[in-house]
């Protein structure tokens, strides 16, 4: 069964002469429980893909849809919503918000719904992210490693369906890289979760389920194993 499928999907920035096609008529659909990497050179239109499958960025043209739904028949304060509580969003650069400790970035997206926070879950994930001690510190204070773990944690606070990745190790050290690509790993195989994860990690991309090239904006393969 398909969780997430793009259907001829466009993005244009600009108009005229100046207009950039980042995806030109993309088709792809995910399975659920599935691991899909995304590859491609830098300016191939993976991170575009990423953030129209996330409710990040409205496409030119096409749909997205999220178990059968459309995404973009929302209005952007639902898309808002949509993106705290339906899809997990992991950035290669963290997305910490600085005046907030480590705990209160995990629980962010609960937070700003207003809902009572599950205190098991957050006691699982400080655990499983191995967070535990570092609750009251600030981001500027823990490992980069550390600090991706609690962008990841903060990903999983709602236990959404979906979770995409852009370069979630780009900008670690290969032990730190390791280590945030098992506990990905163990997210989608113990959670069920389904994981789109764009990445220039070739050996990364590899351990997916499914491998997708992009170049210009177009799907050039797509491999699986």
């Amino acid at each position: 069964m398909n969780v997430l499928e793009a259907r001829h999907l466009t993005k244009v920035y600009g108009t005229g002469a100046n207009a950039c096609t980042a995806l030109d008529d993309v088709t792809l659909e995910v399975r659920e429980g599935e691991f899909l990497a995304v590859v491609g050179a830098s300016g191939s239109g993976k991170s575009t893909l990423l953030h129209a499958l996330g409710g990040v960025d409205r496409p030119t043209s096409g749909e997205v849809l999220l178990n059968g739904a459309s995404v973009y028949d929302r209005s952007d304060e639902e898309l808002a919503i949509f993106r705290r509580r339906e899809v997990g969003l992991i950035y290669q650069f963290y997305n910490l918000v600085p005046v907030l400790t480590v705990v209160e970035n995990l629980t962010l997206p609960v937070a700003l719904d207003g809902r009572e926070i599950n205190q098991e879950r957050l006691g699982s994930l400080l655990d499983r992210l191995g967070l535990r001690g570092l609750e009251d510190r600030l981001p500027s204070q823990p490992s980069g490693g550390q600090q991706q773990r609690c962008a990841i944690g903060r990903a999983l606070m709602n236990a959404p369906a979906v979770v995409l990745a852009d370069e979630p190790t780009g900008n670690l050290d290969s032990e730190n890289s390791r280590e945030v690509l098992e506990l990905l790993h163990a997210s989608n195989r113990e959670l069920g979760q389904t994981l789109v994860m764009i990445t220039h990690d070739e050996e990364a991309a590899l351990t997916a389920d499914r491998v997708v090239s992009l170049q210009d904006g177009h799907i050039l393969t797509l491999g699986g194993r």
